[in-house]
C-alpha cells in the first residue's frame, strides 16, 4: 500500500472534505468548520487551484490529505496548542476515510504516519490526543495499538480523550 499523507491542499480536496462534513451526521454541529470550508473555496473556479496558504496555519492548524496510490481516500485535521513551558499537545480533531475507502487499513496506516509526522516536525511536542467515542470501536482499537490510554476523567458525553506520549 503506497500511503503518503500530503499537506499541499487543492480546492478540489476542500471541496471533497466539505461534502464530507455535511454528510456526516457526528460532523454536522460544526457548521462553523463547514463555514470556514466553503469560504476557502467559494471564489474558486479552477478545481486545482492551491489553498494551502488560506488552510495551513502552523504550527496551530494542520490539514493531511490521506492519498493511497495517488487517490485522495480521506483526510486528517490537528492542531497544537501549549502543554507547558516546554512543549506543545497535539490534538487530532479528526481523521476521516471517505465511505467508499473504508475497511482497507488506511486509518490505522495514517494515524502511525502522522504520529510520526507530528514528532518529528514539532520537536517540542510533549503528547498527541485523539477524542473518540468508545463506541467506535475501530478507532479505539487502532489508537489503543499505538499506545494512547484513554483518560476517562476527561469524559465529555459519550466522547473521551485519548493521549500518547512522546
Amino acid at each position: 500500500m503506497n500511503m503518503e499523507l500530503r499537506t499541499k491542499i487543492h480546492a478540489e480536496e476542500v471541496a471533497r472534505m466539505l461534502e464530507y462534513w455535511i454528510k456526516e451526521p457526528a460532523l454536522q454541529k460544526h457548521e462553523e468548520h463547514c463555514e470556514w470550508l466553503e469560504d476557502t473555496i467559494f471564489h474558486v473556479k479552477d478545481p486545482m487551484t492551491d489553498v494551502t496558504s488560506k488552510l495551513q496555519l502552523p504550527p496551530d492548524y494542520l490539514f493531511y490529505m490521506i492519498y493511497v496510490s495517488n487517490k485522495h481516500v480521506g483526510f486528517v485535521e490537528a492542531f497544537s496548542r501549549p502543554f507547558d513551558f516546554h512543549g506543545l499537545s497535539i490534538d487530532i480533531t479528526s481523521i476521516c476515510i471517505f465511505k467508499e475507502f473504508r475497511g482497507k487499513g488506511y486509518v490505522r496506516q495514517a494515524l502511525q504516519m502522522l504520529i510520526a509526522q507530528l514528532f518529528d516536525t514539532f520537536s517540542n511536542a510533549r503528547h498527541i490526543s485523539c477524542q473518540t467515542s468508545l463506541d467506535n470501536k475501530a478507532m479505539v482499537k487502532h489508537l489503543r495499538e499505538l499506545g494512547f490510554v484513554v483518560k476517562e476523567t476527561t469524559k465529555i458525553g459519550e466522547i473521551f480523550l485519548f493521549e500518547r506520549e512522546k
